[in-house]
């Protein structure tokens, strides 16, 4: 492990660039965030929209020429049926790519 000083400054190099990477990941999401916050016409919390987004089941498909992300619906009531289709619609406008193929969301309800 080396002499004291050596560990110190290897940990303490080590907890700069663990800060530093969530530091460039909060601000990378926040910025994706606020701009499809500004695509909608809802308005809803940051906190509602990460639950909406991320906290449902689905799949990806991959496909010689787009991105495809199917979001589950189940369960979920009309009013967030409703917000969940505007920011799938916003987006497929926001013309996301990965890989040179663009990114589309897409709703379906599957069951459990």
């Amino acid at each position: 492990m080396g002499p004291p000083r050596e560990r110190a400054d290897r940990d303490f190099h080590k907890q700069t660039l663990m800060t530093c990477r969530t530091l460039l990941l909060e601000n990378a999401l926040t910025s994706f965030m606020a701009l499809l916050l500004a695509r909608l016409k809802t308005k809803v919390s940051l906190a509602c929209l990460l639950r909406l987004l991320f906290e449902r089941s689905g799949s990806r498909v991959e496909t010689g020429s787009q991105i495809i992300y199917w979001v589950n619906t189940a369960g979920l009531s009309v009013a967030s049926q409703r917000l969940l289709t505007e920011v799938a619609e916003g987006l497929c406008v926001m013309d996301l790519q990965c890989q040179g193929k663009p990114i589309r969301v897409r709703l379906k309800e599957m069951p459990p």
